[in-house]
C-alpha cells in the first residue's frame, strides 16, 4: 500500500539514517542533509516502474531522489523513495506524473496533498455545535484531573480555574481510565454542569465507547481516545452518532521502533481511516502522537523535534507534554516541580507544528503559547 510524509531533516546523521534505511546509495546522504531548505518527502511501497519514472522526472525537473540500490538490478518489486526539491519542483513535478503511469498519478495526487497540508495553516476542529478555529492561535487544552474522592463543587472549582486562566477546551480525566459504569457515573453530573452553564468545548478522556456515548449524550464535545480508536471497535461509531469530534492517539505496549515516525504516522492514519469510514467527517478528527505512551524519553524528543511529520495526515496536532516524565528524567524533578520543563516542550512543540497543547498550568502555559505564537507569527 502506497503510504507518504513529509521528513524533517535535521542534520547529516538523520540524513544518514534515512538514506540507509530505504537502500539507497551513501552518496546520496551530502544531498538529502544539504537540502533543509527545500521539502523532503518519504514514499513507500512504489512499483519500481514507477520510481524509475519518478526519478527521472524529479531530476529534470532540478529536484533529487533515492531509492533502493536493488531497484537498478531489478531485485525487487517495490521500493521506498525520497524526493527532495521545492514548492514549485513539486508543482512541476506532480504536472508531469498526471500524465505517465497510474501508480505514478497517484503519487501526484499524493504530494499535492502533503505540500498543502504543510502550507495550509487555517482550519476548523468541529465538534457537535463547536467550530474551534485551528492555526490562528495555539488552542489550550486544560486538564481537570478528577479523583476518586474528589465531589462535584470540588471538580467545578478545578473547571471553572482553568477556564478563567484561558483554556480554549476543558480535557475530563480520571486517575484510572474512565471506562466503569462507576466512574461514568461520577462524572455524568460535572459535563451536565459545565455544558449547561458554559460555551466552552468539553473533552472526555476514555477508550470505551459504551462510557463515550453516555458522555456525550450527557453534554461533552468530544472524546479523547489514547488508543485511536482501535481499542473498541464501536468507538468511531459512537462518535459519527454523536456528531462529535474525536482526538487519535497513537499508543503502544513496546517503546522500540523500526522507524518511530513512520510508525506513528502509519498508526494515525489507520485510525482516521477507522473514523471516516464509520462517517465521522475529517473536520472532526484530531491526532495527538502520544508523547509518554509507549516511548523512551530520547523518543519523546525526538517526536517533538519531528512534529512537522505529522502534518501529513491533514488534520489539527495536538500534543500532551505537561508534567510529564521525560521532563522530570532530565531535571530530576516531581510532576509538580516541572512547570519550567513543560513550558519548554510546549514552546517548541508550538514552533514545531502543534495546534493544541494539553496543560495542567493553564495560566502560565497560556503565556508561554501567546510568546511562541508571536514567534512562530501565528
Amino acid at each position: 500500500m502506497l503510504d507518504a510524509r513529509i521528513l524533517v531533516i535535521r542534520s547529516l546523521n538523520h540524513a544518514r539514517a534515512e538514506i540507509t534505511a530505504i537502500g539507497a546509495e551513501d552518496n546520496k546522504v551530502d544531498w538529502l542533509a544539504s537540502r533543509v531548505e527545500n521539502f523532503t518527502i518519504k514514499l513507500e511501497n512504489i512499483a519500481i516502474e514507477d520510481a524509475i519514472i519518478i526519478k527521472n522526472d524529479m531530476l529534470e525537473i532540478g529536484g533529487n531522489a533515492a531509492y533502493n540500490r536493488k531497484v537498478y538490478t531489478h531485485d525487487v518489486n517495490e521500493t521506498d523513495m525520497i524526493l527532495s526539491a521545492t514548492r514549485r519542483g513539486y508543482d512541476r513535478l506532480t504536472k508531469r506524473l498526471m500524465f505517465r503511469t497510474k501508480g505514478a498519478a497517484s503519487v501526484a495526487d499524493i504530494i499535492n496533498f502533503l505540500i498543502d497540508n504543510h502550507s495550509s495553516k487555517r482550519s476548523s476542529f468541529i465538534c457537535k455545535d463547536k467550530r474551534i478555529p485551528v492555526g490562528r492561535k495555539s488552542i489550550i487544552m486544560g486538564v481537570v484531573n478528577v479523583m476518586p474522592d474528589d465531589k462535584l463543587p470540588t471538580l467545578i472549582k478545578y473547571a471553572e480555574k482553568a477556564i478563567s486562566e484561558g483554556a480554549d477546551i476543558l480535557d475530563i480525566c480520571g486517575s484510572q481510565v474512565i471506562e466503569s459504569e462507576e466512574m461514568v457515573n461520577s462524572i455524568v453530573p460535572l459535563v451536565k454542569k459545565l455544558s449547561r452553564d458554559y460555551e466552552i468545548p468539553i473533552c472526555v478522556d476514555t477508550i470505551d465507547a459504551t462510557a463515550a456515548d453516555k458522555l456525550l449524550v450527557a453534554g461533552a464535545h468530544m472524546i479523547n481516545d489514547s488508543w485511536g480508536a482501535q481499542k473498541d471497535e464501536n468507538m468511531a461509531k459512537v462518535i459519527a452518532k454523536n456528531k462529535a469530534g474525536i482526538i487519535l492517539m497513537h499508543n503502544s505496549k513496546e517503546d522500540h521502533y523500526k522507524d518511530l515516525m513512520g510508525e506513528i504516522v502509519n498508526y494515525l492514519r489507520k485510525s482516521i481511516t477507522i473514523c471516516q469510514s464509520a462517517g465521522v467527517g475529517i473536520n472532526a478528527i484530531a491526532v495527538d502522537p502520544g508523547i509518554g505512551f509507549g516511548k523512551n524519553t530520547k523518543d519523546n524528543f525526538r517526536i517533538i523535534r519531528r512534529l512537522k511529520e505529522l502534518k501529513s495526515l491533514g488534520v489539527p496536532l495536538m500534543v500532551g507534554t505537561s508534567r510529564k516524565e521525560m521532563i522530570g528524567k532530565i531535571l530530576n524533578l516531581p510532576p509538580k516541580e516541572r512547570i519550567e520543563g513543560t513550558a519548554a516542550t510546549i514552546s517548541a512543540s508550538i514552533m514545531n507544528g502543534a495546534d493544541i497543547v494539553r496543560v495542567h498550568d493553564v495560566r502560565e502555559m497560556k503565556r508561554v503559547a501567546m510568546i511562541t505564537d508571536e514567534i512562530a507569527k501565528k
